[in-house]
């Protein structure tokens, strides 16, 4: 079966295969013109869980891989290459990323280029199926909406029509409205919890949900790395959704007990987020006890650099699980995070992680307090960490082949009518 996959993500194999426009003078004189943060129009590595999906696919014998998705600063509006049996279409994301602005999903709906660029796409592949990761992204997503013609599933790595956002961040009315209009126009929608399938159902979508993972190789720890702080939290863009300042703010309690305790912040960092941020470390005398190391362009890069901590603290507010709690389980680096609807589940038959309530900081220090006061613990933690996490993976494994599975059946329901088999769907009295 020929599959399309849509997805926003870079990784450096793909990026050494592009011709990139070398000035792009257009492109920065916007970045200055909006005021954009100096990150925006940087090459680093994103989405590791897409690259996972992609050689994972691309091992099978039952499929043709294509994989299509936006990208910045290309030289030509759609940039194609093969890479080992691989075909990728990436196409220019300028114009409708910086389209975004006008914060009117109507308005930006029509003056977007992606659908435009998907549908020469869709002419040159002719998929039997085209499967989106993520309907939040509206650069990316929006392009399943131009391939009508063809049986489509989304995989959901997230629900952004979730009222308890609004405790941690102000959703974007233009993401929340694409949101609704791509599950609306889609039969088949995968999520990967209880909480998701559930918010799926509260927009009024009646049609086939599915659960899934995402296919995830096991990572080895390098040993002979030597160990310089004593916290790392590490995110792809922080704020407080990430719990950025939180871990600050339970640095200044742990300081009290720990003078020299350390804390090294990993990632990018807006201007305006880095001023209250530096603001926060002023106010509590933390200078010497938080760094922060800029984003890696290479993802092995960061994974290597996270092993410099000797723990984790990755007080996320609203992933179900977050990755990064999951890449520091496997690399042996004993972690704190927030409680929120998945984190329990990683200590039901052993403690695995420290979890703190949510947004309780006094809480989240004590945490952290108790991994470098008691080093049984830590180490107790950190060997059912990893023991868990070999298990979660070969679970999760699992239930991407399952997904997969569903590829054909959901062709066959588009071309003939017959409807996939209820044991393939979604099971809503799983707990989880």
């Amino acid at each position: 079966m020929r599959v399309l996959l849509i997805a926003g993500f870079s990784n450096d194999e793909v990026r050494r295969h592009m011709v990139f426009n070398s000035h792009a003078r257009l492109f920065n004189g916007l970045i200055r013109l909006f005021g954009l943060p100096q990150h925006v129009g940087k090459f680093s590595d994103h989405a590791p869980w897409v690259s996972n999906m992609i050689k994972d696919l691309e091992k099978r014998n039952d499929i043709e891989l294509h994989v299509a998705g936006p990208h910045i600063r290309l030289k030509r509006a759609i940039e194609e290459f093969e890479i080992g049996g691989v075909s990728y279409h990436f196409f220019r994301a300028e114009i409708s990323s910086f389209f975004r602005l006008v914060g009117n999903y109507k308005i930006w709906k029509k003056l977007q280029r992606s659908c435009h660029y998907m549908k020469k796409i869709l002419e040159k592949i002719d998929p039997d199926i085209v499967v989106l990761s993520g309907a939040e992204n509206p650069t990316t997503s929006i392009s399943i909406l131009a391939a009508n013609k063809y049986p489509r599933l989304c995989l959901c790595q997230t629900v952004y029509n979730d009222d308890n956002l609004d405790g941690f961040f102000k959703r974007d009315k233009l993401h929340m409205d694409l949101e609704k209009d791509i599950i609306s126009n889609l039969d088949h929608v995968g999520v990967y919890s209880k909480k998701h399938y559930l918010l799926i159902r509260e927009l009024g979508y009646k049609k086939n949900i599915y659960r899934f993972s995402y296919p995830t190789p096991f990572l080895q720890e390098n040993p002979s790395i030597e160990k310089i702080y004593d916290f790392v939290n590490y995110a792809a863009n922080h704020g407080s959704v990430k719990g950025t300042q939180d871990s600050i703010k339970a640095m200044a309690l742990l300081k009290d007990e720990k003078p020299n305790v350390t804390l090294n912040i990993v990632g990018k960092v807006n201007e305006q987020l880095m001023v209250e941020l530096k603001s926060l470390i002023d106010q509590y005398s933390l200078q010497k006890n938080v760094y922060f190391t800029p984003a890696f362009e290479n993802r092995d890069e960061l994974l290597e650099h996270i092993q410099k901590s000797h723990y984790a603290v990755l007080p996320c507010k609203n992933d179900f699980i977050s990755g990064t709690t999951v890449e520091s389980m496997m690399l042996g680096i004993p972690a704190v995070v927030y409680k929120t609807a998945g984190t329990p589940t990683l200590n039901n038959e052993k403690e695995c992680v420290l979890i703190a309530e949510n947004g309780d900081v006094n809480d989240l220090a004590n945490k952290m307090a108790s991994l470098i006061n008691c080093q049984d613990k830590a180490v107790s933690i950190r060997e059912n960490g990893k023991w868990y996490m070999k298990k979660w993976i070969d679970n999760n494994n699992k239930k991407w082949e399952n997904m997969v599975n569903c590829f054909g059946y959901i062709i066959e329901q588009y071309q003939t009518g017959k409807q996939v088999p209820v044991k393939m769907l979604f099971d809503e009295n799983e707990d989880s």
